[in-house]
């Protein structure tokens, strides 16, 4: 059996039930819901391009629907992954990167938030090994605003189906999500890509 992210495509079960102060179960479970639909495309998706005789036309839609859907899949992963219970305070290790990346962290906030308030899909604080830098990016759907090459270190949904359940408005959402980023998993991210 595979893992989220690996072959065969599994479905990653919620990490947390509920985020208390943050995000209420309701919410996590709709969403989460999303996220498996998502997953139910990719596969129907790999599906239908392994038909022989696939004309070009539909053969194209279901390679833009893959694109897509896997997206979105490994996104929602990296969302439900990057969410703490509880504040986690930034270690040593990842303070001094973001400083020479980004600033002091309240600089990289209120930018990551600027993005947050922008994107009509994801916020992104991404690691790109070519140029060694740390970037937030604006992506306005699963498939528009990819930086490719990057490695996402801070993922943040900002779609209607992440927090209108709770919040009715964007900003309150993105301001708790940045005080509960989990970044012992940024630290592992950012380890696990870092060309140094």
């Amino acid at each position: 059996m595979g893992r989220p992210g690996f072959q065969p495509r599994t479905v990653m079960p919620l990490p947390h039930q509920e985020l208390p102060g943050f995000l209420s179960r309701a919410q996590l479970e709709a969403h989460h819901a999303e996220y498996v639909r998502d997953v139910e495309r990719l596969k129907e998706a790999e599906q239908g391009l392994q038909q022989a005789s696939l004309d070009t036309g539909r053969y194209g839609e279901l390679r833009r629907m893959q694109v897509a859907a896997a997206n979105s899949v490994l996104l929602h992963e990296l969302y439900f992954g990057n969410l703490a219970p509880a504040k986690v305070d930034v270690s040593r290790y990842l303070e001094g990167h973001m400083r020479e990346h980004m600033g002091s962290m309240e600089t990289w906030a209120a930018d990551f938030t600027r993005c947050a308030l922008a994107a009509k899909a994801w916020a992104v604080l991404v690691y790109d090994p070519y140029d060694d830098r740390w970037h937030n990016a604006v992506m306005e759907s699963n498939d528009s605003g990819i930086w490719m090459g990057a490695n996402p270190l801070v993922v943040c949904d900002v779609a209607d189906h992440a927090l209108a359940k709770d919040y009715p408005r964007r900003e309150e959402y993105v301001g708790k999500f940045i005080d509960r980023i989990d970044w012992n998993e940024v630290a592992k991210r950012y380890k696990a890509v870092d060309r140094m």
